[in-house]
């Protein structure tokens, strides 16, 4: 008859290791094996058209700049142009850990979705401005997506799957 042993663990940190281990890195999955209900897919993919959507926000602001406007509202066009896609490319990079149930990476979501909320009201605000109806179209269509993604943010099912 064998004496079975267990193997000996060892309690040496990982050698050049910058990065934590998977269990606790940001953006590893809290619920592994688990799919993600339904309200938290479906967040996700709002993420994405909403980033989508500040990227034609983005553009359409970028081809006025390019058809020339008064200088008076160059600079606040060009600030429009660079904060809406700096919203877009934070939806994008903020939608896999919500997915992932990244507890502290969510909660920046949440802040980028409220940052998307007062980037689509400065575009309203630009647009009464410069009475210009196509971005008056385009900061409603941006201010109702920042809206229904910061209640999906903050009022579903994701509040429960990041918690966890």
């Amino acid at each position: 008859m064998q004496d079975s042993q267990p193997s000996p663990t060892t309690t040496a940190p990982r050698p050049f290791s910058v990065v934590p281990p998977p269990r606790q890195s940001l953006l590893a999955a809290r619920h592994p094996g688990v799919r993600p209900p339904l309200d938290v897919r479906q967040t996700f993919v709002l993420m994405f058209v909403a980033a989508v959507l500040y990227g034609l926000l983005a553009y359409l602001v970028g081809s006025m700049l390019s058809e020339g406007v008064h200088t008076s509202v160059t600079t606040e066009l060009w600030m429009l142009l660079v904060m809406a896609a700096l919203v877009g490319l934070g939806l994008i990079a903020l939608a896999l850990p919500v997915r992932r149930a990244g507890h502290v990476l969510w909660r920046a979501s949440q802040f980028g979705s409220l940052v998307a909320l007062g980037v689509a009201l400065f575009t309203l605000f630009m647009a009464a401005w410069l009475a210009d109806t196509p971005l008056m179209l385009a900061g409603i269509v941006a201010a109702l997506s920042a809206i229904v993604l910061n209640i999906a943010l903050w009022s579903t099912n994701v509040r429960r799957w990041c918690h966890e």
